[in-house]
């Protein structure tokens, strides 16, 4: 059994009942972290159960490859009913850091919780031994206060998952939060304060064995030689270091690749780790309001973690609220916000103190800003833009630009960043490479090259057709289902660009090595995980109301609307067969060809082609044919 540690702890809050269920009877067909919570979701939680009722599991899992020494494998998967998405439904989300190798360090691949405690807990766990404590200490406080009393009872190293105030007042846009400041959105951070629960503490001693030790030795060096990417490494909007400093690398449990996601110390004494898009949710109000010091926009991020709030959200509702009080549909009466000081410490303060506690407007903005638009104006709703979704941000990557992007958002239940990131990332490279070709050696052919060899297509590499996208399509879901599913990190896999290879190029045969050396199993099983993976959530969402072709759609507007800009204001280009540069302005998606798009799709997927069901022998083959009564499929 290498790679996994054997049990998953299953625990009841209701009645305070734990016992532990075998991994292996789910890993042999769904591998691990996204893939083994999504089967366990499918067998406990029925499709009338609510988000915040007891019978809502609340599930996290690792995956095989964490906590081994593979770089970049710390992942933890978070899967449950999430009370943001609309209607609410199954969704997941996804934490880095050192809380899910910890949890293997403790002797369990997963956790599994349902049911609600009388009063306010939290589970302890500490190699093997697990035990609900009551948790009245921790209620109401902040997720970093939380974190310093658990360390002051359990110690400097313990591990965590908390949620913040948001959470225990049920706000459907609360996150969940480790150590590392990783956070989960979805909502999972109400899921728990549902239940009564404020915190997992975690600590182990113990790790998984791995079947080939020396061959996984070589492949954490060849993976360090070609997982070089960057020449950059601070954001140039906090380069000055006389205002925010570096202090040191943000790198996860064992994980020696780069990133990102440095750890920085502003004038003002406050520390954080900082990556992506919540480190800019308040940043963009710095160029409005000159005499705001750079502190509040470096401590946003923290000030939206401390209560729990998700920052996709946060930002979303901020740039709506500025939005309405410009066009005067929204006052300061209505709102009882300070609008005209947007941009400033003592809004931001102001705006995440109403929703957590959810005081006054911020009543209406703790449901979320989607279904916030059923409770204001017809008016105020229309400045909705198209970055406001249930979960994420809607208009960075789009479809018009990106066409195997409208079957990716078509079959999830939220705006999911990773699927987005597999043709994002190399495509930053070759916009770095236009504009500094000393920072990137991305030129248009590599950049052509890497589609064409992780796509499946010299098609799928001209991003101005529609030749191709199915199969890219395909391969980009299972891809990230695997990545899920194995524990890997979503900035660092897969390595389909290196500055350390003669081409340029990186290996898309890199995780299936490793999976082997560390599993003793054969790489080629990882296709049929992917489907499997993949399936299993296709008949939780029919289970739950999917209706298939008729739901596999996105917004109206990609077809009619004429496109102009991302979300954060970027046109987007792409280099065409001969290297030329070209636009997407005014690009819009044409129906019938995204028709027959989904059609082949389907095909590929060995699924009808009218319903977008898969067949009864597809599922045969591929050894889940308990999950047809999910699904009205044809024989």
């Amino acid at each position: 059994m290498y790679g996994w540690m054997g049990k998953i702890l299953h625990v009841n809050l209701s009645n305070g009942d734990m016992d532990e269920l075998e991994t292996m009877s789910y890993a042999d067909r769904y591998l691990g972290g996204r893939g083994i919570a999504s089967r366990i979701y499918w067998e406990k939680v029925p499709p009338g159960v609510k988000a915040f009722d007891p019978e809502n599991c609340l599930i996290f899992m690792t995956g095989p490859l964490v906590a081994t020494s593979t770089q970049g494998a710390s992942r933890l998967s978070v899967v449950g009913k999430s009370p943001q998405t609309v209607p609410e439904g199954f969704c997941y989300g996804n934490i880095g850091g050192f809380v899910g190798p910890e949890l293997k360090r403790a002797g369990y691949d997963g956790i599994v919780i349902e049911g609600r405690a009388s009063k306010p807990v939290y589970l302890w766990i500490n190699d093997d031994k697990a035990e609900i404590r009551d948790g009245a200490h921790l209620w109401g406080r902040g997720v970093y206060r939380v974190r310093d009393l658990l360390r002051e009872r359990h110690g400097q190293k313990v591990r965590f998952i908390t949620t913040g105030v948001s959470g225990e007042r049920k706000v459907r846009t609360a996150t969940i939060l480790s150590d590392h400041d990783s956070a989960s959105s979805a909502g999972f951070g109400g899921v728990m304060g549902s239940k009564n629960l404020k915190a997992l503490a975690i600590l182990g001693s113990d790790r998984p064995e791995v079947a080939d030790k020396d061959g996984l030795r070589e492949l954490n060096r060849y993976t360090v030689h070609i997982s070089k990417r960057f020449r950059l490494s601070i954001p140039p909007s906090m380069a000055d270091t006389s205002v925010v400093e570096v202090i040191g690398k943000g790198k996860c449990y064992q994980c020696g690749l780069e990133c990102m996601r440095g750890f920085y110390r502003a004038s003002n004494g406050e520390e954080g780790y900082r990556k992506c898009q919540s480190m800019e949710v308040y940043l963009p109000w710095k160029y409005s309001k000159k005499d705001e010091p750079l502190d509040t926009f470096f401590d946003a991020p923290t000030l939206c973690n401390d209560y729990s709030l998700c920052t996709f959200e946060v930002r979303n509702i901020v740039n709506w609220l500025y939005d309405c009080q410009q066009s005067g549909i929204l006052t300061e009466e209505d709102t009882g916000l300070s609008l005209s000081k947007i941009g400033t410490r003592e809004f931001l303060e102001e705006l995440l103190h109403s929703i957590a506690y959810r005081e006054g407007f911020g009543d209406i903005l703790a449901e979320g800003l989607i279904r916030a638009g059923d409770k204001v104006s017809g008016q105020a709703r229309a400045m909705f833009t198209h970055s406001v979704v249930p979960i994420g941000e809607g208009d960075v990557a789009p479809p018009r630009a990106f066409v195997a992007h409208a079957i990716i958002n078509a079959m999830e239940p939220r705006i999911h960043m990773p699927l987005r990131h597999e043709l994002a990332f190399p495509w930053a490279q070759w916009v770095i490479h236009t504009r500094m070709p000393e920072l990137s050696p991305v030129t248009w052919r590599v950049f052509r090259a890497a589609v064409e060899l992780f796509f499946g297509s010299k098609e799928a590499a001209d991003l101005s057709t529609y030749e191709g996208k199915a199969l890219a399509a395909k391969m980009t879901q299972n891809r990230t289902y695997l990545k899920d599913s194995l524990g890997l990190c979503d900035f660092a896999w897969p390595i389909m660009v290196s500055f350390n290879t003669p081409d340029y190029l990186g290996d898309p045969t890199l995780e299936g090595k490793i999976f082997s050396a560390v599993t003793g199993r054969p790489r080629e099983e990882l296709d049929q995980f992917a489907e499997r993976i993949f399936t299993v959530q296709r008949a939780i969402l029919t289970k739950e109301g999917w209706k298939g072709a008729e739901d596999d759609t996105i917004p109206d507007y990609n077809f009619d609307e004429p496109f102009e800009t991302d979300s954060l204001g970027r046109e987007i280009t792409y280099p065409g067969r001969d290297g030329e540069i070209i636009s997407t302005r005014g690009n819009v998606l044409h129906r019938k060809k995204c028709s027959e798009l989904l059609r082949e799709y389907y095909e590929l997927r060995g699924w009808d082609p009218e319903t977008g069901m898969p067949y009864y022998q597809t599922l045969k083959d591929l050894g889940i044919e308990e999950l047809a009564r999910s699904f009205s499929i044809a024989q």
